[in-house]
């Protein structure tokens, strides 16, 4: 395995990126399509309880994610969330975590591009109809990710500098929504009438949260671990920019949902009280419920209103834009990371003069906008994708007790606590995420990354067959494949058969995830696989901070 820090010429990554920077980069990432889509559609399985769904779904990305704060901070390059599961269970098992990554990463940006198009349909409706990219809007997408490569090409820097006045202004539009609409518009009933939990009860507040973009939309922190072989002294700065990040936007993602809720205007909206499919089927949720308002005020009121509604349209225009491109420049690294655990060509790990790793982006750009054409909708990208991040949480969760035992003596930083008992509960929480994101969807995502392992056998040909790990692994695609299995004989109400009903279902699946979790302890490997200490030791003199 050959490190991203040895000293080849145009293969080096550059530490440009401070805390600042790196901070404002996850936040950057955060603030995007799911805080205008996820806080409406997931009130169509949870209705006004959506917001207890936020703030469980933030409970269980902290649980999920303080592994990567550990990993990052002891090795920091690029790409770590990709890495790491090299580590713990060998080739065939850092493949497959790896590719999961990989599904998730491509089409990230292809998602914020449908979101931009959907949202500036209001001013010009050729770019989308019926739920769907026209040819215009399919056009325009690809234009912005011709925009993004040249910035990127830019250099970190530079991106840096960009992102980070992008950010500001995406915080203040923000700020501004979630104070102001509800001094103009608030509506305190659509709290409690008919009720507060959905008719189905407390698993549409599970449902929601990996079924609607609610998950999803908490993915800005993993960018800031896969640059973490750009930021300055990133042991400190690295787990400090996640934490940051995780805090910022779970109290953005709770405020707008009672926003939005509190927006509604039932009779405007030609609906009855409490059908929330109805608000969870508008195309520009935040813009339209408060359009629907205006008829009832005049004066001032009426006029701030119009000042908001242009305010959100243009906020869901430029807000996944920035976010279009901080996914493209982490996925990039991604790319850049699995090429050097050689599980992709080599030419993707290359770098030009700048440190900008060219071809790993321009591939990203291509293989995003591909999946526009199959999937030109933001909720079939976003259900899709959300599986494939949740089978890289749980092997990532289940890699600490392994990297802890092979790599006792390395310098972390940050350590999880009770580190044992925080790998299980992740686990099985992951476990749980990937039931909740419901049949079929369960079946596409699964069946997209046990798919990648004809990629993983083309690369192991390459390799002689040798150092595959598989008997270390082999239980991760019998562990997908339960999941997919219990996914199918479960709830209705999560797209399954009903043989297993709520909340049989859900103890089901805790228990397959104890038992797994165990299984994947006893499986490790137990001397060291690869070269990690290449990444731990090969690291150059930390830049001071400015």
């Amino acid at each position: 395995m050959v490190d991203e820090l040895d000293i080849e010429k145009g293969s080096t990554l550059k530490r440009k990126f401070t805390l600042f920077d790196a901070a404002l980069f996850g936040i950057g990432g955060a603030i995007g399509s799911g805080i205008l889509f996820a806080a409406a559609f997931g009130t169509a399985y949870a209705g006004a309880a959506v917001i207890i769904s936020w703030i469980i779904a933030a409970i269980m990305i902290v649980i999920v994610t303080i592994p990567y704060a550990e990993f990052s901070s002891m090795a920091p390059r690029a790409g770590i969330s990709a890495r790491i599961s090299y580590y713990s269970y060998g080739t065939y098992g850092g493949f497959l975590s790896g590719w999961a990554l990989f599904l998730w990463a491509v089409m990230i940006p292809p998602i914020e591009a449908v979101a931009v198009s959907e949202y500036a349909a209001y001013y010009v409706p050729a770019l989308y109809s019926n739920g769907f990219l026209t040819p215009y809007g399919i056009g325009l997408s690809i234009l912005i990710t011709v925009v993004f490569v040249f910035i990127n090409l830019a250099g970190i820097s530079k991106l840096g500098k960009f992102n980070s006045a992008l950010t500001w202004i995406k915080i203040g539009s923000v700020i501004t929504l979630i104070i102001m609409v509800p001094l103009v518009v608030f509506h305190p009933s659509n709290f409690t009438v008919p009720s507060f939990l959905p008719t189905i009860g407390w698993k549409g507040v599970f449902i929601a949260i990996p079924a609607t973009g609610i998950l999803f939309s908490f993915g800005g922190y993993r960018q800031v671990a896969d640059m973490a072989g750009e930021i300055k002294n990133p042991k400190r700065n690295v787990p400090l920019a996640i934490g940051i990040t995780l805090a910022v936007q779970s109290i953005f993602y709770i405020l707008m949902s009672i926003v939005i809720i509190g927006s509604v205007n039932w009779n405007s909206l030609h609906a009855s009280q409490g059908q929330w499919g109805a608000v969870a089927g508008l195309s520009s949720p935040l813009a339209i419920l408060m359009q629907k308002n205006l008829s009832t005020l005049t004066g001032d009121p009426a006029v701030v209103l119009s000042g908001l509604i242009f305010l959100a349209l243009i906020f869901a225009i430029y807000s996944p834009l920035g976010t279009f491109g901080v996914y493209l420049t982490g996925s990039s690294r991604i790319i850049f990371g699995f090429s050097r655990e050689d599980a992709m060509p080599k030419v993707l790990g290359k770098t030009d003069k700048r440190g900008v790793p060219v071809y790993a982006i321009v591939l990203v750009a291509i293989i995003g906008d591909l999946f526009l054409i199959p999937l030109p909708s933001w909720e079939s990208l976003v259900n899709f994708v959300v599986v494939a991040a949740v089978v890289n949480f749980a092997l990532v969760a289940a890699s600490i007790p392994i990297i802890r035992k092979l790599h006792p003596n390395v310098e972390r930083s940050f350590k999880v606590p009770a580190f044992k008992l925080w790998s299980l509960i992740a686990f099985v929480v992951s476990s749980l995420l990937v039931y909740w994101a419901m049949y079929p969807t369960t079946l596409y995502a699964i069946s997209a990354t046990l798919l990648g392992s004809i990629v993983f056998l083309y690369q192991a040909s390459k390799m002689h067959w040798k150092n595959l790990g598989i008997k270390n692994s082999i239980w991760i695609p019998i562990y997908l494949l339960g999941l997919l299995l219990i996914s199918y004989i479960g709830s209705d109400s999560t797209g399954g058969i009903g043989i297993l009903h709520f909340p049989y279902d859900v103890f089901t699946v805790i228990i397959y995830g104890i038992a797994f979790w165990f299984i994947s302890q006893a499986m490790a490997p137990k001397v060291p696989v690869g070269d990690m200490e290449a990444l731990i030791l090969k690291a150059p003199k930390e830049e001071p901070m400015p």
